[in-house]
């Protein structure tokens, strides 16, 4: 099987905040910890409560759902991301 589009999730797309590490724990007595996760920075520039809203008010690109997860093609990104460039080009000018 071949696919024929490649896919991005949403933390492809939005900004992930830090999140430092963590330990606890548990009832039992154990001791978990939740590893550290540095910023990131992702396509668009902006959250994922943005990218919602966006999504909600139909300026962006609706996912596509697979099972759970929500994906959005690339090309359905590219074309978004071209057309804000090239308005906002014109904006400009």
């Amino acid at each position: 099987m071949e696919l024929k589009n490649k896919f991005l999730r949403m933390s492809d797309l939005a900004n992930q905040s830090e999140r430092p590490a963590r330990t606890y724990t548990t009832e039992s007595g154990q001791q978990r910890t939740i590893t550290a996760r540095p910023a990131t920075s992702g396509i668009t520039g902006f959250s994922a409560k943005h990218i919602y809203h966006l999504i909600k008010i139909k300026q962006f690109p609706a996912p596509i759902k697979i099972g759970r997860a929500s994906l959005w093609r690339v090309s359905d990104i590219n074309d978004w991301l071209d057309s804000h460039i090239s308005s906002s080009n014109n904006e400009e000018a």
